[in-house]
């Protein structure tokens, strides 16, 4: 059951995402897209690590505690923060890697950011647990950003890199047991590969990541539906969309005889 104050946060908590997000959809200038997305990367971050501080001038001892998940990418919300705080910086922003890249992080981000959201209680008056509930409102406000903001277009091929940055996920959870394991400690269940999360220990890695890939497949056809009124441009009917990702020759032999066909068009009206 969510008590008075989880309900109260995650209510207010989305309506000012929304707000924000809603008012910064008329930033114009890249520079200030930019930045805006840099500014919620660093403030996600800094709230993340700011127990270390907190800890370090209050408990007395003037040594700063810092937990696993504040040293480590265990969780994956944590590696979103990481790659959150990796495309703020990213130099060109228009390349084709960046794109497959922001799209894993909005989506990431996004999945990463809801689940603590509604399952994590912010624990007003505690620090250690309200800055977490703070830093995901972050983590949610600059992935979504990555939508809003127009570096990702929403489509059903969405599932290509975010797969992709799934088999990232398997990689850096093995490097953080391994670093464990080498280095005397238990395992963390980094990325939940030994078990599920507390919450739902029957939940296994692959299951989570295989209810992502529905999600966002349901939630992008739908968007595709009534985005794209032309039926020939959705998924089903043509794959052009994977070209923002990849260079696919097939779709840009296509489009030069239909560059001919229009200077055609064109000739024929001048005679």
């Amino acid at each position: 059951m969510y008590s008075t104050e989880h309900i109260l946060y995650m209510v207010c908590s989305l309506v000012v995402i929304g707000l924000i997000l809603f008012g910064a959809h008329y930033i114009k200038k890249q520079k200030y897209k930019d930045l805006f997305l840099l500014f919620f990367a660093f403030a996600c971050f800094f709230l993340h690590v700011s127990t270390m501080y907190t800890t370090f001038f209050t408990n007395g001892t003037g040594i700063g505690n810092a937990y696993d998940n504040q040293l480590f990418p265990i969780y994956f919300c944590n590696y979103m923060m990481y790659l959150l705080v990796l495309a703020s910086l990213w130099p060109k922003k228009n390349t084709r890697f960046f794109k497959i890249f922001a799209t894993f992080v909005a989506w990431g981000g996004t999945f990463g950011a809801l689940i603590t959201l509604f399952i994590t209680p912010p624990g007003f008056g505690d620090w250690g647990t309200l800055q977490s509930a703070f830093s995901h409102s972050c983590l949610l406000t600059g992935s979504l950003w990555l939508f809003v903001g127009k570096y990702v277009k929403i489509n059903v091929f969405n599932l290509v890199p975010y797969t992709l940055g799934l088999l990232s996920c398997g990689v850096v959870g093995g490097i953080v047991e391994l670093i464990f394991y080498l280095g005397g400690r238990p395992s963390p269940n980094a990325m939940y590969l030994v078990h599920g999360p507390n919450e739902m220990p029957e939940m296994q890695w692959w299951m989570i990541a295989l209810l992502m890939l529905l999600i966002i497949f349901v939630f992008t056809m739908i968007w595709e539906y009534f985005t794209r009124k032309d039926k020939n441009k959705r998924w089903y009917k043509s794959a052009k969309d994977l070209s923002e990702y990849f260079k696919i020759k097939k779709f840009e032999k296509e489009s030069a005889p239909a560059a001919e066909e229009q200077d055609l068009t064109k000739l024929e009206k001048k005679e």
